[in-house]
């Protein structure tokens, strides 16, 4: 399961990202994994007004508006992704200088958007959110993305 917060403007981001870490960690210490994944699943697709996906940090990408597909996207995202347990504690990954960006903007939202990375390490695929976590993602995910909704 994958967390995209919303609510949050990047400079409060910090804050919210270590209350966030907090929780977890105090869950992980009482081994309450299933609380964790109920935590994951927050997301508001209704709010979510338009993705943006971008290879790297270049400033070309591909914008998603309609609701079929913006769910499409998210739903992929979420059903074909596990917890790795790590935590990210970076603004955007360290371990890999390839990577995608996928921007989530928000309906009515000065804090708009917000943030997931999806790279390659090895041969295995992941998304990132700076400083909330990291998932293993299906690989045939991570390539249906990068090949197909990369301009």
């Amino acid at each position: 399961m994958v967390i995209i917060m919303t609510g949050c403007s990047t400079e409060e981001m910090s804050e919210e990202y270590k209350i966030y870490n907090n929780y977890i960690n105090e869950l992980k210490e009482n081994n309450e994994a299933s609380e964790i994944n109920n935590y994951l699943v927050n997301i508001e697709l209704e709010k979510i007004t338009e993705i943006e996906i971008i290879k790297n940090t270049s400033e070309r990408g591909k914008k998603v508006t309609g609701k079929e597909e913006i769910s499409k996207i998210i739903s992929e995202l979420k059903d074909n992704s596990e917890s790795t347990k790590k935590e990210s504690v970076s603004d955007e990954p360290t371990n890999t200088e390839d990577y995608i960006c996928i921007k989530f903007y928000h309906d009515n939202a000065d804090d708009s958007p917000s943030i997931v990375y999806l790279y390659k390490d090895k041969d295995d695929s992941f998304i990132e959110q700076p400083y909330s976590g990291i998932w293993k993602l299906k690989n045939e995910i991570f390539d249906n993305i990068s090949e197909n909704l990369i301009e």
